[in-house]
């Protein structure tokens, strides 16, 4: 299973080279493409996106009788001369505009949106605007601009363009009313994402009522397919905790949402499936499969919403259904008989999917092509698909009998940067409420090169610290390969995730973000307290 997880802003930099050398339609249309591909709600008809010379003082205006995000020039020009930031500024305008497709899709009326006239949209509702403000900047952030950084910027380059700084307009807020309202979002979807990326980590080293916590605070502000992806993979994830010799003998391709990977974390030991505890199993994976059915409702070309859904079916003990589902929705993409536009990893997981549910299909009649699989993607090119195939090889002939963490030790360079960082004062920090009985609190603080997440109780005592670092200096040190012998329980340390996959180290008591080809992109030491 694999979750989503928020990826290196290094893409925006790769497209803005485009800029000089495309139109303006075909940039503002990729921009567009990517929010509307990382939202993933195709339930929704793509609005489409036209250029307007007409310089009409919005901005960019979304008409929902004609589903068209009308993008002035001039505004189109604004965002260019930001450099480097340009497409992460274009993408904080498009998704606000895109955010008020999906409100009209939700509601009558057949006003425009406007960017900038906040008190001329959908009945004057300046929460709308807010929350259009809100959704496109975590949407734009997902999928891998830095909108919430350029925010503020954005804002004054347009009015000041326009001539509407230091003017008192009917229907328009002044500068500096859009810019305390700027203030306000910035800080509300900057903290969703540093809750999202806590949850991640909280999911890695098996706090999965935490991470849950989490998710489905995050989802009262934004419903994304990676949202519902990750809170059936760390359903899932709990679900192990009760172990089933014949089902979880298997390693998972189960794919978190960096966009994040979540690291398969088995806590308990137990050698075999308490039967007063089957229940409970059972209704984790039942929650889990409804998110993934969630997911691939909204968007049904995400394929890791079908590879976990896949993986869920066959814990349940339903491989018969695993193999129809994945016969739909897996092997015209695995055989390519149909084009997958997503990572070639994803392609690899569905794959490994389909490998176990061979495994486990009734009478061992699928066995050899299990084998046939798993012995052609031990050799990818990809560490988690070539480790994971190797292993499941291995619980092919053999029971494994053990569900206890077996460590996995980082190299010294590793280990000696990860002992100079040193978590600071934390009670000191604000704290918000993340469930509706405020019995979870979330508190962070940030700092250039560094972050710190709290969890904590209704009586103020923290539960769990996180201390997160970019790795900047030992990028050429090799943690894990494809090629390497592992020990069957050593595999619960790895989560998979969308272009990578974590690794979770408990005697160093460190995460490790890990891309496809095993590099490490983030370090991430934590406390349980």
């Amino acid at each position: 299973m694999r979750l989503t997880a928020i990826w290196p802003a290094a893409l925006c930099v790769c497209f803005s080279a485009v800029l000089s050398a495309a139109t303006p339609q075909s940039v503002a249309q990729k921009v567009l493409d990517r929010l509307f591909a990382t939202n993933g709600n195709y339930q929704f008809k793509k609005p489409k996106l036209a250029i307007s010379t007409k310089n009409n003082k919005g901005g960019a205006v979304y008409e929902p009788w004609r589903n068209t995000i009308f993008l002035d020039q001039k505004t189109y020009d604004i965002c260019r001369t930001f450099g480097p930031d340009s497409l992460s500024a274009l993408a904080f305008i498009l998704g606000h505009e895109l955010v008020h497709a999906y409100q009209a899709g939700q509601k009558t009326g057949r006003g425009n949106s406007n960017f900038l006239a906040y008190t001329q949209n959908y009945g004057a509702d300046v929460r709308l605007e807010k929350s259009a403000d809100i959704q496109g900047l975590f949407n734009a952030q997902l999928s891998g601009f830095q909108a919430i950084r350029i925010m503020p910027e954005v804002i004054e380059a347009v009015y000041n363009s326009y001539g509407l700084a230091g003017k008192n307009l009917p229907g328009y807020p002044s500068l500096r009313e859009r810019k305390a309202s700027a203030s306000e979002v910035r800080a509300i979807a900057q903290n969703l994402l540093d809750i999202f990326t806590a949850s991640n980590y909280l999911a890695v080293i098996g706090k999965y009522q935490l991470a849950i916590a989490g998710y489905e605070h995050i989802l009262q502000y934004y419903q994304g397919i990676e949202l519902y992806n990750n809170l059936g993979v760390t359903n899932v994830l709990l679900a192990q905790q009760y172990w089933n010799p014949r089902t979880d003998k298997f390693i998972y391709p189960l794919e978190v949402d960096w966009y994040t990977k979540i690291t398969q974390a088995i806590s308990r030991g137990e050698q075999s499936l308490d039967p007063a505890l089957e229940p409970f199993r059972l209704d984790c994976l039942d929650k889990a499969a409804k998110n993934f059915r969630t997911a691939a409702r909204l968007n049904p070309r995400y394929l890791p919403a079908h590879t976990n859904l896949v993986s869920a079916l066959n814990l349940m003990g339903n491989p018969v259904e695993a193999l129809k589902h994945a016969e739909l929705h897996l092997l015209k993409h695995v055989r390519g008989k149909k084009k997958y536009k997503g990572p070639k990893q994803d392609l690899e997981m569905a794959e490994i999917a389909l490998g176990i549910t061979y495994a486990l299909y009734p009478g061992g009649e699928r066995k050899k092509d299990a084998e046939s699989l798993f012995q052609r993607l031990s050799g990818s090119y990809y560490v988690a698909s070539a480790l994971y195939a190797r292993q499941n090889l291995n619980s092919l002939h053999h029971t494994q009998s053990e569900n206890v963490l077996s460590n996995l030790t980082l190299p010294d360079a590793f280990r000696q940067t990860l002992a100079a960082m040193q978590l600071g004062r934390t009670s000191d920090l604000e704290r918000q409420a993340l469930d509706a009985n405020s019995t979870v609190f979330f508190a962070k603080k940030r700092d250039i090169e560094s972050a710190t997440y709290v969890l904590a109780n209704d009586r103020g005592a923290s539960l769990v610290s996180f201390l997160r670092f970019q790795n900047r200096h030992l990028k050429g040190v090799q943690v894990l390969s494809g090629n390497q012998d592992l020990s069957a329980v050593a595999y619960r340390n790895l989560l998979a995730a969308r272009d990578g996959f974590y690794l979770h180290a408990k005697a160093d008591h460190a995460i490790l973000k890990l891309d496809a080809k095993g590099g490490v992109l983030e370090m991430v030491k934590y406390v349980v307290h």
